[in-house]
C-alpha cells in the first residue's frame, strides 16, 4: 500500500503550508526521518516479537527506504541525489543555528 508515501507527502505538504518557508519543510522531513530510524533501531533491538512484526509490518524503515521503494532507474537515483542535497543543506542549518547559539 502507499500509505508510507501518502503520510510522507502530506507532512511535507502541511508544514509548506503552514510555515511557507524551505527550512521548516527540510526540518520536517528529516525530524519524519529520524522518527523512522529510531523505530527501525527499536524494531531490530527489541525482544517483543509482536511490536517487531507491527513496526515491520506498517513503519519504512527511513525516506530513502521510501524512495526505493516507489521508485526505479533514473528516477529513484534522481531523488536519493536530491536527498542528500538536502541531507547537506540541513546539517548546514543545524550547524549554523550552533554557531549562533554559542554566541
Amino acid at each position: 500500500m502507499y500509505i508510507d508515501l501518502i503520510i510522507l507527502v502530506l507532512i511535507i505538504g502541511v508544514v509548506f503550508f503552514f510555515f511557507r518557508k524551505f527550512s521548516s519543510v527540510l526540518y520536517a522531513i528529516f525530524i519524519f526521518d529520524l522518527v523512522l530510524r529510531g523505530l527501525t533501531y527499536i524494531k531490530l533491538n527489541i525482544h517483543l516479537n509482536d511490536l517487531k512484526n507491527v513496526i515491520d509490518k506498517y513503519i519504512p524503515e527511513s525516506i530513502p527506504h521510501i524512495i526505493d521503494k516507489y521508485s526505479s532507474g533514473v528516477f529513484q537515483t534522481i531523488l536519493m541525489w536530491i536527498y542528500i542535497i538536502l541531507l547537506f543543506v540541513f546539517v548546514g542549518y543545524l550547524v549554523r543555528t550552533f554557531i549562533k547559539k554559542r554566541r
